[in-house]
């Protein structure tokens, strides 16, 4: 758990650097009014007395002659991609790492793959239910849980957000010579993430977290208790 900890505070701190150098090689967004009463919204990338160059939110830029310009107004920020309420969608899917926590202190590779289907009440809290499976080389997990969200903060290219995860892990596994009456257990995961918008609504995420799962089966007639404790690295899309 001390590992974890470093490398997740190490993870943070690295997200926060990286978002705050986005923020400050944004210009500030303005919006072109043009006499012929069309708008464009965007970034102003150059400027002369003859010729501005706009830079609008799907990456293209315009072009536009001084002359056909009414008006500039600048504006502090906008919401990229998301409205203040309404249904969210999250798939993500990645590695669950750590060291000898299984059957007979074996280190086992792992991969987990999940979707939520949520509700945004606010920016900061979005609340969903999820589900997935998780492949440990042992067992299979499907996990059914509530999960709690929300962006740090609203604008920007790179926004973080927070999650929180509880529920159960329902045990899929198989009886054999190595275990039978496999059950389940609870389930519980927390961590920190980055939304990469590519429009308005949707984008690409990248999350690393702690996950915690319990579980229970029998072997030669006794009961044996399994806690997987992974670092769980995912990567995935929103909408």
């Amino acid at each position: 758990m001390h590992n974890f900890y470093k490398k997740f505070f190490l993870l943070f701190i690295l997200i926060l650097i990286f978002n705050q150098s986005n923020a400050q090689s944004i210009h500030q967004p303005s919006v072109i009014y043009l006499k012929n009463q069309s708008i464009f919204r965007g970034t102003i990338v150059y400027k002369d007395t003859a010729l501005l160059k706009l830079q609008t939110l799907d990456g293209n830029i315009l072009a536009i002659k001084i002359l056909n310009i009414d008006s500039i107004q600048h504006v502090q920020k906008w919401n990229m991609y998301q409205p203040e309420k309404g249904f969210v969608h999250y798939t993500e899917l990645g590695p669950l790492i750590a060291g000898k926590t299984t059957i007979n202190g074996v280190t086992t590779a792992a991969f987990s793959l999940q979707t939520i289907q949520g509700y945004r009440f606010k920016q900061w809290l979005i609340s969903g239910i999820g589900t997935g499976a998780d492949l440990y080389a042992t067992q299979t997990i499907i996990p059914v849980f509530i999960s709690l969200r929300g962006d740090l903060q609203k604008t920007g290219t790179a926004i973080p957000f927070y999650f929180i995860d509880g529920g159960y892990g329902i045990n899929i596994t198989q009886s054999s010579a190595a275990g039978e009456n496999y059950k389940g257990g609870i389930m519980y995961a927390f961590g920190l993430g980055l939304k990469i918008p590519f429009n308005q609504k949707a984008g690409f995420l990248l999350s690393a977290g702690y996950r915690y799962q319990s579980t229970n089966y029998q072997i030669n007639g006794n009961n044996e208790t399994v806690y997987y404790q992974r670092l769980a690295i995912r990567a995935g899309f929103f909408l």
